[in-house]
């Protein structure tokens, strides 16, 4: 995988995405493919469509975390991502708490595209948490 500060991204170019979509149990992540609409290097972002109609704005450095060049790169990604009614580690303080997943959810932080997994009770928090204050199983959680 290219280093963010290697990859170069061009208007017309084809990245995949890992995007969010409704499903019986709850909104889940799910690997896209994005056209490249626009680039701004100054602010290091780049407009993309999805679908064909769904338009977003993201982030060169989500490059590697929401943003591949593979299908097969996003599709790793999206699966590693809690799924609806499952069961993560949240560590607030010093204490560990004990979440049901509600869903994936996408939101705009900072003016870019972000995805965010939503819980039964507390606030949503993005995935960029995920192994910092946000994890899969209990004693990762407790080793933070």
């Amino acid at each position: 995988m290219a280093d963010v500060l290697e990859r170069v991204f061009e208007k017309g170019d084809c990245v995949y995405v890992v995007d969010y979509w409704g499903t019986n149990d709850g909104t889940q992540a799910f690997e896209a493919q994005a056209i490249i609409l626009n680039v701004n290097l100054e602010n290091k972002t780049f407009s993309a469509v999805l679908y064909g109609d769904t338009y977003q704005k993201y982030s060169f450095k989500d490059f590697g975390r929401i943003i591949f060049d593979t299908y097969e790169e996003a599709c790793e990604a999206a699966n590693k991502l809690p799924v609806p009614k499952s069961t993560v580690f949240q560590v607030i303080g010093n204490r560990v708490y004990k979440k049901t997943v509600k869903g994936i959810d996408g939101c705009y932080t900072d003016g870019v595209f972000d995805l965010v997994v939503c819980f039964n009770k507390g606030k949503d928090v993005s995935t960029r948490e995920i192994g910092i204050s946000l994890f899969m199983n209990e004693s990762d959680a407790r080793r933070k």
